[in-house]
């Protein structure tokens, strides 16, 4: 192996990549195509162009993993510090369509998947998945105003919010975007790209629960290791009687 990648981890490799297949790629695609359903944009005599506009965005998230797994690979310093235009314009239209149109399709999808919307609830499931996505959207302008405010004043941003609310505040969201995401981007992709018809609708829902039942696996994993390093943050900072 390059000595380049000489930190290259397989397993860390596969964790990372793995999950962002699902929630980026199949997610990118699924959360087009469930979203523009929602919405009501997608409609019968609409529904081949959405599936041309759904199969672009999973071909461009597609790309975009495979330079991510490129610059994994070969430990390329990552941008994420990088506060510019093109930096906001890289990460906040990606954000657009995998946070805010994924949030409320994975409420639209998985809520199908679970059979819990149906022709009787249907309603009601779009106003959940709308209202979702409007909370997303607030989300998402205070990301970029932040974001823009970190360009600005060439500083980091310094998070003010209590240990809890914080917690709540990236759990609550992880539960929408990893788990129902998780078991909705399956769903919603499989159905965009004609691998689920009436024949495959019942595999399909097997896999779409399966992916969120492994996804809810790492969400508790996840939030069992950042409650374990507040604990250990509260441990190892002296108390001011002590400094």
């Amino acid at each position: 192996m390059a000595s380049s990648s000489s930190s290259f981890s397989t397993l860390r490799f596969f964790e990372i990549f793995s999950a962002r297949l699902v929630l980026q790629v199949f997610g990118g695609g699924g959360a087009i195509w469930g979203f523009a359903e929602c919405v009501t944009w997608r409609r019968t005599e609409t529904q081949e162009a959405w599936r041309g506009v759904t199969e672009l965005g999973a071909t461009l998230f597609a790309m975009r993993f495979l330079l991510q797994m490129v610059d994994f690979y070969w430990a390329t310093p990552q941008r994420r510090d990088e506060k510019n235009l093109v930096r906001l314009i890289q990460v906040f239209s990606a954000k657009l369509i995998l946070e805010v149109w994924g949030a409320t399709g994975a409420i639209w999808g998985f809520s199908e998947t679970l059979t819990l919307r149906n022709d009787d609830t249907v309603g009601f499931w779009r106003s959940a998945a709308l209202l979702v996505g409007i909370i997303f959207f607030g989300r998402y302008l205070l990301q970029a105003l932040d974001f823009i405010k970190q360009i600005n004043v060439k500083a980091p941003s310094v998070a003010t919010i209590g240990r809890r609310i914080r917690f709540v505040q990236i759990f609550s969201a992880r539960l929408v975007l990893d788990v129902f995401g998780g078991g909705g981007a399956i769903w919603g992709f499989s159905e965009a790209m004609r691998f689920r018809t009436e024949e495959t609708q019942e595999f399909w829902r097997m896999a779409s629960i399966f992916s969120a039942f492994i996804f809810a696996i790492r969400y508790m994993l996840q939030m069992q290791d950042y409650l374990r390093g507040q604990k250990v943050e509260r441990i190892t900072i002296p108390s001011p009687r002590n400094m």
